[in-house]
């Protein structure tokens, strides 16, 4: 009964591991295309550091947080915007 169990849990983390190869980038964090690039190559590292998920064939990069003091700065009010 305890190998039966033992089995389950470890198909359910195979099920979990990410094979195969990256189809799709969803590039939240506005990188540029070489860094998309270096991330695609070495999306495991990218995810260790938390700047990127992968979901299936779906690499997601995060935008990089910002600061209280960063985030005024870029979203501060302009001439001719709609703030």
């Amino acid at each position: 009964m305890i190998s039966q169990a033992l089995h389950r849990g470890l198909d359910k983390i195979e099920e979990g591991r990410v094979t195969g190869r990256i189809t799709a980038i969803c590039n939240l964090g506005g990188y540029p295309e070489s860094v998309t690039a270096e991330a695609v190559m070495d999306w495991r590292t990218w995810v260790a550091d938390g700047r990127a998920t992968r979901s299936g064939h779906v690499l997601t990069l995060r935008a990089p947080v910002l600061t209280a003091d960063e985030w005024t700065a870029v979203h501060e009010h302009r001439d001719g915007s709609f703030h």
